[in-house]
C-alpha cells in the first residue's frame, strides 16, 4: 500500500514569535524586528481587509480612525517605523467627525469650533453656551490625560512597584500648568450636562469606539470622544490596511511572516514546558516553531483552546477566563444609488430612536457611508482596498451591538432585519434605491469562526481606571499579551500601547535595547 512521505519534524528558532493577528501584536513585532531581532508572525485570526459578495468589496464593519498625531502611542510608533507619512496620505478625513441623528434634531459635531457653535446654537439654542463649554473641557481633559499616557506608565500595572509608577505620572500628569483640578481618571466630561439629550447621545457614540462594555469611565470617555472630536479619518481597508502596513516592517526588517490578510496562519497549539513557552505548532507544517519569547494577539478564549489539556485548567490561566466577549458589532452593508442618501448625510452617523435609550440595537445604529467598489483590477490611487470604484454608489455600513453568543444563521438574520429597519427610520425610501444588501457573517461564513471584529468585553479582573483587562505579562515568564483585551477601554490608542509595553518587556528579557528609547 502506498503511504504519503511525511518529513521529518524539525525546528525553526526564531528570537520571538507573535501569534494573532490583533494590531497590538503586529506593533510589537515590528519595533522588535526594527531592533535586530529575528521575529515570526504568524497571523492567526487573521480576518483580512474585505469581503467579496454579489460583486462588490465590502467591510467587515465601519472603522472610525482618530489622528495618530493625537495618540501618544500611535504617534511614537509610526514615527518610529517610518509610517506616519504614509499613514497621513491613506487616511481620508471626516467631515463632520460624527453626525447624531436624534427624533428632532440633526447636529454635525465637528473639530472645527465655529461650525460646532453654529450647530449647538441651531439645535439647543438654550443650552448652547453650556454644551460649547463642556466641549472645550473635554478637548482640556483629553490634553492632560495625555500628558499622562507619555509618561508611560504601566497598564494594568502589576504590584506595587508599577503602582506607584502610575500615581507618580498621574501626579505629573496633575501638576502641569493649567490642569484639571480634579485628577487623570477621576474628571468627567459633560459634568453637570448627563442628563441632555447631547451628553447621552455622545455617550452612545463612545460605544462605538470602545471594546469595554459597561458603564464607561471617566479616562475612557476623555481619550475616546477627545480624540474622536480632534478629527476622525476612515481608512480604506478599514483597520486590516493599517495592521498590514505594520505588519510589512516585519518582513522588511527580515522577519518572517506565515500567513496573511484573509489567508490565516492556524496555529494549533504551544508546547509548554515548566515555566516556559517552548514551540507554537502551525496546522500547515510539521515544524516546532521555537521563540525565546511569545507574544500573543488573539483573543483570550481562542488562546485557551491552543493550550493543554491540562494546562487550560489550570489556576496559572484564570486571568485569561476572567474576560470574555459580552457583545458584538454586527453589520449591514447597504449598496444603494449616492442621490438615495440626504445631501447633509455624514459619512459617519449616529442614529438614535431615544437620546436616553441607551446603546443597544434597539435604539441605537451607526451608519458609516463609504465609497461603492465592484471586484476586479484595483483602481487608480486605490491605498489597499482593492476593487474598481463606483461614483454614482455608495455603502451604508449599518452596525449595531447584539450579543456575543448571536452566531446562527437565524439570529443574524433577525439582528440584520433589525439594523435594516433602523436604517430605514434614518434613510426614508432608500429601499427604492438599493442595489445590493449583504451582512458579513451571513456571506462570509468563515468570519464566523473568528472571533468578533469589534466586541465589547467584560472583565471579572482587577480594573485600573476603568480601562485595563488582562496583564501584559502571561503565565509563563516567556510569554506576554498585546491583543485588544490589554487595554479595551482605550480602543485603537490601547492597541498601540499594548504593543509598545509588550514589545518592552520581550526587549527586557531578551536583553535588548528598548524599542522606543
Amino acid at each position: 500500500m502506498a503511504q504519503t512521505f511525511r518529513p521529518p519534524a524539525t525546528q525553526r528558532i526564531y528570537d520571538v514569535c507573535v501569534v494573532g493577528s490583533q494590531l497590538g501584536g503586529v506593533v510589537a513585532g515590528a519595533l522588535l524586528a526594527r531592533r535586530g531581532l529575528r521575529v515570526l508572525h504568524v497571523a492567526h485570526d487573521d480576518p483580512g481587509f474585505h469581503y467579496a459578495d454579489q460583486g462588490y468589496i465590502l467591510p467587515f464593519g465601519p472603522a472610525v480612525v482618530p489622528s495618530p498625531r493625537q495618540l501618544p502611542s500611535a504617534e511614537a510608533v509610526l514615527s518610529e517605523l517610518g509610517l506616519a507619512t504614509d499613514i497621513s496620505r491613506a487616511l481620508v478625513p471626516s467631515d463632520p467627525d460624527f453626525q447624531l441623528l436624534l427624533p428632532k434634531h440633526r447636529a454635525d459635531l465637528s473639530r472645527d469650533p465655529a461650525i460646532l457653535r453654529t450647530e449647538l446654537r441651531r439645535e439647543w439654542p438654550q443650552e448652547a453656551e453650556a454644551l460649547e463649554a463642556a466641549f472645550s473641557t473635554l478637548g482640556t481633559l483629553f490634553d492632560f490625560a495625555g500628558f499622562f499616557l507619555r509618561a508611560a506608565p504601566p497598564l494594568p500595572p502589576d504590584g506595587f512597584i508599577e503602582r506607584r509608577e502610575v500615581k507618580k505620572a498621574i501626579k505629573l500628569a496633575s501638576s502641569a500648568p493649567g490642569a484639571p483640578k480634579e485628577p487623570v481618571g477621576v474628571a468627567r466630561p459633560f459634568a453637570g450636562l448627563e442628563d441632555h439629550e447631547l451628553a447621552q447621545s455622545v455617550a452612545v457614540a463612545h460605544r462605538f469606539l470602545t471594546y469595554l462594555d459597561g458603564e464607561p469611565s471617566p479616562l475612557s470617555l476623555v481619550r475616546l470622544l477627545g480624540g474622536a472630536f480632534r478629527g476622525t479619518s476612515r481608512l480604506p481597508g478599514g483597520q486590516g490596511t493599517l495592521r498590514e502596513m505594520v505588519r510589512r516592517r516585519i518582513a522588511e526588517s527580515r522577519g518572517e511572516l506565515r500567513g496573511g490578510p484573509g489567508e490565516p496562519a492556524v496555529a494549533t497549539g504551544f508546547d509548554i514546558d515548566g515555566g516556559k513557552v517552548e514551540a507554537v505548532r502551525l496546522a500547515d507544517s510539521p515544524d516546532a516553531h521555537v521563540a525565546r519569547a511569545f507574544i500573543v494577539a488573539t483573543d483570550a478564549d481562542r488562546l485557551l483552546g491552543l493550550l493543554p489539556a491540562d494546562v487550560r485548567e489550570s489556576h496559572a490561566v484564570a486571568p485569561l477566563r476572567g474576560i470574555r466577549p459580552r457583545r458584538q458589532l454586527v453589520s449591514v452593508n447597504l449598496v444603494v444609488k449616492h442621490s438615495a442618501l440626504p445631501p447633509a448625510l455624514a459619512d459617519n452617523v449616529i442614529a438614535l430612536r431615544n437620546a436616553s435609550g441607551g446603546d443597544g440595537l434597539d435604539n441605537a445604529v451607526f451608519l458609516q457611508v463609504l465609497p461603492a467598489r465592484r471586484e476586479g483590477r484595483k483602481g487608480p490611487g486605490d491605498k489597499g482596498s482593492g476593487g474598481e470604484p463606483v461614483t454614482d454608489e455608495r455603502v451604508v455600513c449599518a452596525s449595531g451591538f447584539v450579543p456575543a453568543d448571536v452566531r446562527t444563521r437565524p439570529a443574524l438574520q433577525e439582528a440584520a432585519a433589525r439594523i435594516r429597519e433602523a436604517v430605514a427610520d434614518a434613510i426614508p425610501f432608500f429601499e427604492r434605491h438599493l442595489i445590493a444588501e449583504s451582512a458579513p457573517l451571513l456571506a462570509s461564513p468563515e468570519a464566523a469562526d473568528l472571533p468578533p471584529v469589534h466586541p465589547l468585553y467584560e472583565a471579572s479582573l482587577d480594573e485600573f481606571l476603568g480601562v485595563t483587562g488582562v496583564p501584559v505579562r502571561g503565565p509563563w515568564k516567556n510569554l506576554f499579551f498585546a491583543g485588544r483585551e490589554v487595554l479595551p477601554g482605550l480602543g485603537i490608542e490601547g492597541e498601540f500601547y499594548a504593543g509598545i509595553q509588550a514589545a518592552g518587556h520581550v526587549a527586557a528579557l531578551l536583553g535588548s535595547k528598548n524599542p522606543l528609547k
